[in-house]
C-alpha cells in the first residue's frame, strides 16, 4: 500500500480518528476535574550546619550529592515510615505513593514533599518525614561514636590496671626511674673507683670493686621487668591516644546531632491545594496522543477485518457460481441419456437381435412431422388421378 491508500483510508474513517481522541480527552477531563482536591505541603531541609562542618561524615567535593542520597535512602526506610505511622497515622504504603524528596537547584538543601486529601495530614507527614531522616542520620552516628569512645575507655582502664598490677609485684611505681637510679649509682661507684686510682690509694680502689660488681648485678635484674614495662606503658599510650579521639569525635557526633534535631533545621511550609487546570494541561496532550494512537489501530483493525469479510464474501459468490454450472451440466447429461434410451426402445419393446438399429428420432416436434406426411401424400394423389381421366 502506498501514502495515498492510507489517506484514503483514513477519509473513509475520519470519524474514528476525531471521536477516539476527542473521547479519551474528555474522559480526562472529568477524571481530573471531578477528582477530590488534594494538598501539598513542603519542610525544607536546610543543610548547611551540617555539610562540610567539622566532624561531618559528609565532605569534600561529594558532600552535596552523597547527603541528598544519604536523606533520600532514609526517607524510604521502613523504620523512618513506621515511625511516621506511629506519629501520623497514615500506612507506609501511602507514604511511598505520596512522598517525594527534591534537592534545591545544586545546593545540599532538601525539599520533602507530601501530598494528600487532608491538608493537615499532609504537612504532619512532611515534617514527620524530614525530621525522622535526619534524626537516623545523626542520632546513628552520634550512637557509634559512644561505642568507640566507651571502647576506647575500657582499653585504656585495662592498660592502667596492668601497669598497677606491675608495680604491685616488683615494687615499683615507676621502674625506669629506678632502673635509671640504679645505673647512675654504679656510675658514681667507677667514678670514685677511678679517682682514688689516680690518687695512688690503689687498696681502697680495690674496695671498690664488691660494692661495683653487686650494683650491676642489680642492673641486670633490671631488663626483664623493663621489658615488661615498656610492652604495658605503650599499650596504655597507645589506649589513651584512641580514647583522645573517641572523646574527639563524640563530641562532634553530638554537636552535628544536635543541629540536626534543631527546630530551624526543618521549616515547613504553607499547604496548597493542587491546581487541578495545570495538571489538565500538563495531561490533556499526552492523552489525545494516546487516543489519537489507538484510534489509528482502531482505523487499521476495521480495515483488516472488512478486507477479510470482502474476500470471504467474493470466495462464496465463486464457490456458488461454479456448483451452479456443476449442477446444469449434469441436468443436460440426464436430458442426453434419456434421449438415448429412447432410441434404444421401439414401439415400447426392446428390439430384437436381427432388427436394424433403430433411427434416432428427429429433433422437431409430432406436428411438424405430420404435416410433411401429409404433404408427400398429396403429391403422390395427383398423378394418379391424372392417369385415371385419361
Amino acid at each position: 500500500m502506498e501514502i495515498i491508500d492510507y489517506l484514503r483510508i483514513a477519509r473513509r474513517r475520519w470519524w474514528i480518528l476525531v471521536a477516539v481522541p476527542v473521547l479519551a480527552g474528555l474522559a480526562a477531563a472529568a477524571l481530573i476535574l471531578s477528582a477530590p482536591a488534594s494538598y501539598s505541603s513542603t519542610a525544607t531541609v536546610s543543610s548547611g550546619s551540617l555539610v562540610n562542618s567539622d566532624g561531618s561524615p559528609f565532605a569534600g567535593t561529594q558532600a552535596t550529592g552523597q547527603f541528598v542520597a544519604a536523606f533520600t535512602a532514609a526517607s524510604q526506610n521502613p523504620q523512618i515510615r513506621k515511625a511516621v505511622q506511629a506519629q501520623t497515622g497514615v500506612t507506609p504504603a501511602d507514604q511511598a505513593d505520596g512522598i517525594q524528596v527534591v534537592p534545591i537547584g545544586a545546593s545540599s538543601d532538601l525539599q520533602v514533599i507530601f501530598t494528600s486529601r487532608d491538608a493537615k495530614l499532609s504537612a504532619a507527614v512532611a515534617e514527620a518525614t524530614a525530621r525522622e531522616a535526619l534524626k537516623q542520620m545523626f542520632t546513628v552516628r552520634a550512637d557509634q561514636a559512644i561505642a568507640t569512645r566507651d571502647r576506647a575507655q575500657e582499653a585504656a582502664q585495662e592498660a592502667n590496671a596492668a601497669l598497677d598490677a606491675l608495680a604491685k609485684k616488683y615494687q615499683m611505681a615507676d621502674p625506669p626511674k629506678v632502673y635509671q637510679n640504679q645505673l647512675a649509682q654504679v656510675a658514681s661507684l667507677q667514678q670514685q673507683q677511678a679517682t682514688m686510682r689516680a690518687s695512688g690509694n690503689a687498696i681502697a680502689a680495690a674496695a671498690m670493686d664488691a660494692p661495683i660488681a653487686s650494683a650491676k648485678k642489680g642492673l641486670s635484674a633490671f631488663l626483664p621487668i623493663l621489658a615488661e614495662y615498656n610492652d604495658l606503658y605503650s599499650r596504655q599510650v597507645a589506649a589513651s591516644g584512641d580514647l583522645t579521639q573517641a572523646q574527639a569525635e563524640w563530641r562532634r557526633a553530638l554537636a552535628l546531632k544536635a543541629a540536626a534535631t534543631s527546630d530551624t533545621t526543618v521549616y515547613l511550609g504553607p499547604t496548597t491545594p493542587d491546581d487541578k487546570k495545570a495538571t489538565l494541561v500538563a495531561t490533556l496532550p499526552v492523552i489525545v496522543g494516546v487516543g489519537l494512537f489507538l484510534a489509528v489501530l482502531l482505523v487499521l483493525l476495521v480495515e483488516v477485518v472488512s478486507r477479510l469479510r470482502r474476500g470471504r464474501v467474493a470466495a462464496s459468490s465463486t464457490d456458488q457460481a461454479g456448483s451452479d454450472e456443476q449442477a446444469e451440466g449434469a441436468r443436460h447429461e440426464d436430458v442426453m441419456g434419456a434421449d438415448a434410451h429412447g432410441a434404444e426402445t421401439l414401439n415400447g419393446h426392446a428390439p430384437l437381435p436381427g432388427d436394424p438399429a433403430p433411427v434416432p428420432p428427429a429433433t422437431g416436434s409430432r406436428d411438424d412431422d405430420d404435416s410433411d406426411l401429409l404433404e408427400h401424400a398429396g403429391a403422390e394423389a395427383e398423378p394418379r388421378a391424372a392417369r385415371s381421366r385419361v
